[in-house]
């Protein structure tokens, strides 16, 4: 157990001096720490980051992504305990749930991951075409010639083509590419065979989702979607923990939240908002109103919550690949589509909407590590 304990500091300070030289975001967070005109004593934020960081035994990167040492922060010491720090979540916890590095071919690549949503009966993206290798296919890996490929692209009527990377995390790398008179384009080419097989790496291409008009009315430049977690546990039950509505904002037309958009926390029993007010996935700024529609956050009422509800959790029950899942999921009319699953989802965003989640995933010392729940010694 030493030796153990050992390895994880060891490999938590080696990730967090990486990503302070590399990682964009753990730059942007110790940047707006070290210039904060707003900051706590300097002794009452040594106090506290020794707390925390004696608290889970590794570095409190947390207090600095939802900012704990502005002076606007309302957490008491603790509350700000309920807030897991990146190594813990994703060195720590994940490994008691899943074994990443098997699963991550499957549902990381996106080609791959649509087949298998398919092959188990999920409701999954409408990917009409896929680029895999030099090929472009249908999702059922038949080979599509140019004229499929322009029958394909000229029976559409959506307004906007999404053309994906099949490995892309973030929203990162999305084509967008809109209906013209002369078809699809982006950047004034027009989308077509030769211009999907020009494409460096493997893509996956989806005709723009129509979303619940509760939804579009928040922000419609975006499709907003819900980032759900769930957690099958060692009984077998399988468990919804927290929800989030994404949303584009200026113009945006993603709604990933490292792509600066926000997000407000859904409260599970009701589908109404956790909070009068939306944020982004880290700092302290609140949005009362949507900035571009004006649409007020107090007001928020998932539409057809009880039926997205039991859909995911369906969905996680059927998925039995995963036992920690983040989902991407947009609301539609009647139904939900099932967009992405993710394994190592984003915890900022999770906690920087709905609060701390310690609780849903260990009782106890954090320190020991047979306190979290799912134990398997890892």
């Amino acid at each position: 157990m030493k030796l153990k304990k050992i390895k994880h500091v060891l490999l938590d300070h080696i990730r967090f001096y990486y990503h302070l030289l590399l990682n964009e975001r753990m730059i942007i967070n110790i940047k707006r720490f070290k210039y904060s005109k707003n900051k706590k004593t300097s002794s009452t934020i040594n106090k506290e980051l020794k707390e925390l960081r004696n608290y889970w035994g590794c570095i409190p990167t947390q207090y600095y992504t939802h900012d704990f040492y502005s002076k606007c922060s309302t957490f008491e010491p603790e509350e700000i305990k309920k807030y897991i720090p990146s190594y813990y979540f994703y060195k720590v916890i994940v490994p008691q749930y899943d074994n990443v590095n098997s699963v991550i071919p499957i549902v990381e690549h996106k080609i791959k991951m649509t087949q298998y949503f398919k092959e188990i009966g999920l409701k999954h993206s409408n990917v009409i075409i896929a680029k895999s290798g030099n090929k472009l296919i249908t999702i059922n890996n038949k080979e599509l010639s140019k004229k499929s490929i322009d029958n394909i692209l000229n029976s559409l009527s959506c307004e906007r083509l999404f053309i994906k990377p099949a490995l892309g995390r973030g929203g990162k790398g999305i084509v967008i590419a809109k209906k013209q008179r002369e078809g699809y384009l982006f950047n004034g080419k027009i989308i077509n065979y030769d211009y999907l097989s020009s494409l460096k790496g493997d893509y996956v291409i989806e005709p723009g989702i129509k979303q619940h008009p509760y939804i579009a009315n928040i922000y419609h430049k975006s499709v907003n979607t819900i980032r759900a977690i769930t957690v099958r546990h060692d009984d077998g039950r399988v468990e919804l923990i927290a929800a989030t509505l994404r949303m584009g904002v200026g113009g945006k037309e993603i709604d990933n939240g490292s792509l600066g958009g926000i997000m407000i926390g859904v409260d599970l029993s009701t589908g109404k908002s956790l909070r009068p007010f939306a944020t982004y996935s880290i700092g302290t700024e609140k949005f009362f109103h949507h900035p571009d529609s004006g649409f007020d956050f107090s007001s928020f009422q998932m539409p057809n919550w009880d039926e997205i509800k039991d859909d995911i959790i369906n969905s996680a029950e059927r998925l039995t690949l995963l036992n920690l899942s983040g989902w991407d999921i947009a609301v539609k009319d009647s139904d939900i589509e099932i967009i992405e699953v993710n394994t190592l989802f984003g915890i900022d965003l999770t906690q920087a909407s709905v609060g701390g989640v310690r609780d849903f995933f260990l009782q106890g010392d954090p320190k020991n590590h047979q306190n979290i729940y799912n134990y398997k010694g890892m």
